[in-house]
């Protein structure tokens, strides 16, 4: 029943979101300029497009840190948006885009790989498939979309319209948008400052996938995720549609302690108790003596959504949302990690 419920749902935002955008012209520098935004084409890719959002304060000419946010499976470049808000209103000063923009960041919000005959349902090839493991997520991953040339490519159209910071690259996302997250943050070490990934593990790595060194991790993760369990299984929101095993967190974080060379025993402390009645508390965790950093923010009573945002279908399918925390902390993240 829930998978049944799910797809109704996700047929829905289908219509509801952002469309194919036939006949985008290729963006150029100068084509937006400070406070503006603007949506492009990814020269070579078909339907993929991206929106751009610049800071206000921004002068015109100093290289931008950047965000890139990606959405879950089953979203697109809207969606991406508007998870992030309450209310899914995004005219909020508390989302994801409002904070990063205050911050001194561009945002750009790029769109997955479409199926048919649901275009606006899109996913990312973000690893995994081998043997009993899942294939994250769904007809990207199966089909074997090539999301590491994609990004390239992206990365090169956001620089044909903006100049980019090359220490202040991050990358967030939710779910398969949070899984993309880490295969990227694997494969292009020498590119991607930090990550913050909600509720999608390393999937990539965890089933045997190359991963490299020194990208500053954050993984947010609510212990009663239903759709991406904090504990590893095969617990999804599309039980007969989305098999296999999921990496769990614990797992995920070892990876990153691993790779960073942190020390094992890490330090806790609990986050402010901002709403106690919202069925969540949130734990920090974070290692010493990494080469880059690695924390986790535990959600105890928390679902498959993102912190202080939109919770885009019942909670009895996604779980609770924290409103102990939101973007802020994700973009106090990203502001201290640049690359080195």
């Amino acid at each position: 029943m829930r998978a049944k419920v799910v797809m109704a749902a996700l047929s829905l935002a289908s219509s509801l979101g952002a469309g194919c955008v036939p006949g985008i012209d290729e963006c150029h520098a100068g084509d937006v300029g400070p406070g503006g935004s603007i949506t492009c084409p990814v020269p070579s890719w078909t339907d993929r497009a991206f929106d751009l959002e610049v800071p206000a304060g921004w002068d015109g000419r100093t290289p931008l840190p950047v965000v890139f946010a990606f959405h879950g499976g089953g979203g697109n470049r809207r969606a991406a948006a508007t998870v992030t808000c309450r209310d899914g209103d995004v005219d909020r000063a508390t989302c994801l885009s409002a904070v990063a923009r205050a911050s001194g960041f561009a945002v750009v919000r790029p769109d997955g790989t479409g199926s048919r005959p649901l275009r606006n349902v899109r996913t990312w090839n973000a690893g995994g498939g081998a043997g009993s493991f899942n294939c994250a997520s769904g007809p990207a991953c199966k089909s074997g979309v090539d999301d590491m040339r994609y990004f390239d490519d992206l990365l090169r159209a956001v620089r044909q319209v903006v100049p980019v910071d090359p220490k202040r690259v991050h990358l967030t996302g939710l779910s398969n948008g949070a899984a993309i997250s880490h295969r990227i943050a694997c494969e292009r070490s020498g590119v991607v400052a930090s990550i913050v990934a909600v509720g999608g593990t390393n999937q990539h790595a965890g089933t045997g996938g190359a991963c490299a060194p020194g990208v500053a991790v954050l993984q947010i993760h609510g212990t009663e995720d239903p759709c991406w369990g904090y504990t590893q299984g095969t617990e999804s929101c599309l039980e007969s549609n989305d098999p296999g095993t999921k990496i769990g967190v614990e797992e995920s974080m070892e990876g990153w302690r691993f790779r960073n060379t942190c020390a094992t025993a890490p330090d806790e402390a609990p986050l402010p108790d901002n709403d106690p009645g919202d069925g969540t508390r949130a734990t920090r965790r974070t290692y010493r003596g990494c080469r880059a950093a690695v924390e986790l923010v535990r959600v105890e009573g928390g679902g498959h959504t993102w912190p202080d945002g939109n919770p885009y279908f019942p909670q009895s399918i996604v779980g609770r949302v924290s409103r102990d925390f939101g973007s802020d902390l994700i973009v106090e993240f990203f502001r201290a990690h640049p690359r080195p």
